[in-house]
């Protein structure tokens, strides 16, 4: 698994940032600290998938308000419940 410095040169590379650099944002929870969060999983997932979601989440997820974890993890298990809709069924 890819740790932290892995998170930090991706997010350096598409977003001119660092964890330290969007902790700020996510602190102050809100809308723009929750979309700021979603586009870097999204950015790196495109990037190498799991690999650098999971220390990503690790590193900043605990520092959001207790609101916004609760309005991400809603939006999370949607978007999971979404993509299994969405899946074909296998013929029987």
């Amino acid at each position: 698994m890819l740790n932290r410095d892995d998170v930090d040169e991706e997010l350096q590379r598409g977003f001119g940032l660092s964890i330290d650099g969007i902790e700020p944002l996510l602190r102050t929870g809100g809308d723009a600290a929750e979309m700021k969060f979603m586009e870097c999983c999204r950015y790196l997932w495109q990037a190498e998938g799991a690999e650098l979601i999971e220390p990503f989440i690790e590193a900043v997820f605990n520092k959001l308000p207790d609101k916004s974890r609760c309005v991400l993890f809603q939006r999370m298990l949607t978007i999971v419940y979404l993509a299994q809709d969405a899946e074909p069924t296998p013929p029987e």
